[in-house]
């Protein structure tokens, strides 16, 4: 990549950060929120667990996504970015258009999550040939 794509995906990448920062600061108030309201209705405590547990999972996801975007900036200040972290090749302009702060190439990520899938998939006895 050229230096005016890594400047515009730098603008991308600032932007998502910003809209991250806000969006965690959005659902830390409605957490608060959520702690402060007092009931002792079972209805009520059992849909501010679900809420709890849907900002919970949220917070999460958008806090693994900040981390990530801090991480692709910080390897274009080091003059690294683009570069798959597992092969060490360099990801492609379109993966890096569509996912500015992916850290691996098409197929090295590919096979990170065959990898996961098949951790999850229980595994046939070893007595018993596969169908």
């Amino acid at each position: 990549m050229d230096a005016k794509q890594i400047k515009e995906l730098r603008l991308q990448l600032s932007s998502e950060l910003e809209k991250l920062t806000r969006s965690l600061g959005r659902s830390r108030l409605a957490e608060d929120e959520i702690k402060v309201e007092k009931t002792e209705d079972e209805g009520d405590l059992a849909m501010m667990s679900h809420q709890k547990d849907i900002l919970y999972s949220l917070h999460e996801r958008e806090s693994s996504r900040l981390r990530f975007v801090q991480q692709a900036i910080t390897a274009i200040d080091r003059g690294q970015y683009g570069e798959c972290a597992r092969c060490g090749e360099e990801i492609g302009e379109k993966r890096m258009r569509a996912v500015p702060w992916a850290t691996m190439c098409i197929s090295c990520q590919e096979e990170i999550e065959a990898e996961r899938i098949s951790s999850r998939l229980p595994g046939l006895p070893a007595d018993e040939p596969e169908p």
